[in-house]
């Protein structure tokens, strides 16, 4: 599909945010759709919904028809939280990771590409990727604040044919139809002279072929 305002990749990042946000699992957390601002202490547990990269390859031969591409846009996710306790802090990132597999993957009309709710009515075909890591930091050196990231991104893939804006359509062939036979008078305006037929094809809605 072509949209017209936002990207592909940008409407169902956007979808997914909206989903996610309006979570209450994840009504703590402080998220946002881009890295601009660096991850601060203050803004954990946080929850990112971004886009990456998106990778365009021909749909079909390349050098037949119009523009066709099969998109594969990668979504990235980062859910970052604060403990002292290791174990409960992986345990509790994977928890985050888990229920926002279970908000997106379960939700009907995210996943349906034709009868959606998502920005400008954008659905996808599939997901084809999806990987995960686990990330342990902390953002001092004295490890005021451990921290751990699960970072996760998933590969969405979609098509889009790019048609040609043609203005000079073409409405309508006169096709005319005459014997070329002398025998018969043609052009003489004798009795035997067999008058041309012209047949009109108009190219409308209807596809109606007028005759005169």
């Amino acid at each position: 599909m072509i949209t017209e305002t936002q990207s592909f990749a940008l409407d169902i990042r956007d979808a997914m945010y909206n989903i996610l946000s309006a979570s209450s699992y994840f009504s703590s957390y402080t998220i946002k759709k881009t890295k601009m601002v660096p991850v601060q202490v203050d803004l954990l547990p946080y929850l990112g919904v971004y886009f990456v990269d998106e990778i365009m390859v021909p749909d079909g031969d390349a050098n037949a028809g119009c523009i066709r591409f099969s998109h594969t846009a990668r979504i990235g996710f980062s859910i970052v939280q604060a403990n002292n306790d290791q174990d409960a802090l992986e345990k509790g990132i994977d928890a985050a990771f888990l229920q926002a597999m279970s908000l997106l993957w379960t939700d009907a009309h995210l996943n349906n590409v034709l009868n959606n709710k998502n920005p400008e009515g954008v659905g996808f075909e599939g997901i084809v990727r999806g990987a995960r890591r686990h990330v342990f930091g902390s953002p001092s050196v004295n490890n005021e604040t451990p921290f751990a990231e699960v970072q996760y991104e998933v590969s969405v893939f979609d098509r889009s044919e790019w048609y040609p804006d043609i203005t000079d359509t073409l409405d309508e062939i006169d096709v005319t139809v005459a014997v070329n036979n002398e025998d018969v008078g043609w052009g003489t305006g004798s009795p035997g002279a067999v008058q041309p037929i012209t047949i009109q094809y108009m190219f409308n809605t209807l596809r109606a072929a007028r005759r005169s």
